[in-house]
């Protein structure tokens, strides 16, 4: 049973009793594209790209996580749990088959789904991928390596310190600037530049702020994925998937290009572009026309 939120945004009660929630842009007429956003964000980050995928006739579904958003936490969840709910979401809205997308952190679903579920995909598709840490190098930013280091350290201190340096922040309206500051921290000056954009700016905060609606539980587990796992739960090199397109920024300071090139190789027939102008999150700005005219749906 589907309820009702808003405009675009519904839950559905999962079969283990959970709640999922999730939301439709594009057109609702179209061929099905499930999304997976990236970390600190929710399931709203679709709706940054509305325009394009109507245009486009891509029936466009963001999902969110669970703990983050609409959706509950799920107490001990692997990498691979989420493509069951992807599979009963699915199955929810009569769509048989459908094509993936994942935007940095959420990478990792896609590539779960390419594992779990080839059967029912059409292709998998990955901007700004993250990768597991086994594929760490030397490219990636001092500061980050060292963040990394210490959360590996302490693993149990990940959830208060994204309460700190997020969560607390993500609700108080005067807090905002400092709180996607505090994201783009980390990020290239292509990046920051998207800051200055006052409608990128807006959408950005509204798809971050609603990841922190639950408190910083079900964000701190889902980066745990990232920052303290060496595998997520499954070996790229044992995927059996055809159609896996890769985009990249050269100028990404977060995901060093280095470090997804050498994920890749892992990952047999995957194809990667590169654009050497564009860093973590601007490649989705400037280059998604282009993009979703080379996703398969």
């Amino acid at each position: 049973m589907r309820k009702l939120l808003d405009e675009n945004s519904k839950t559905i009660k999962l079969a283990d009793g959970r709640l999922l929630g999730y939301i439709e842009v594009g057109d609702l007429e179209g061929k099905a594209l499930f999304h997976f956003h990236g970390l600190n964000s929710s399931r709203l980050e679709v709706k940054i790209v509305h325009e394009q995928m109507l245009e486009a006739k891509i029936r466009f579904i963001g999902l969110d996580r669970p703990g983050i958003g609409l959706s509950t936490f799920q107490e001990n969840r692997k990498v691979l749990d989420i493509v069951d709910d992807v599979e009963e979401l699915a199955d929810s809205l009569n769509i048989e088959k459908f094509s993936v997308l994942g935007i940095s952190s959420g990478a990792k679903y896609v590539l779960a789904c390419a594992y779990k579920i080839p059967h029912r995909l059409i292709s998998c598709n990955v901007i700004s991928s993250a990768a597991p840490m086994e594929f760490i190098n030397d490219d990636i930013d001092k500061a980050i390596r060292i963040f990394i280091s210490f959360i590996q350290k302490v693993p149990w201190l990940i959830r208060p310190t994204y309460w700190l340096l997020y969560a607390r922040l993500s609700q108080n309206i005067s807090k905002s600037d400092q709180f996607l500051e505090n994201i783009f921290a980390t990020l290239g000056e292509v990046d920051k530049k998207l800051l200055e954009e006052e409608t990128i700016k807006k959408m950005l905060l509204e798809a971050f702020r609603e990841s922190y609606v639950q408190g910083s539980k079900g964000v701190a587990y889902d980066a745990g994925f990232d920052l303290i796992k060496y595998s997520w739960g499954f070996k790229l090199e044992d995927i059996e998937f055809p159609n896996i397109h890769f985009w990249h920024g050269a100028l990404d300071k977060g995901i060093p290009l280095s470090m997804v090139k050498s994920m890749i190789e892992k990952i047999s027939g995957a194809i990667l572009k590169v654009y050497p102008n564009d860093g973590h999150m601007s490649i989705v700005i400037n280059q998604i026309e282009e993009i979703i005219g080379d996703i398969d749906v």
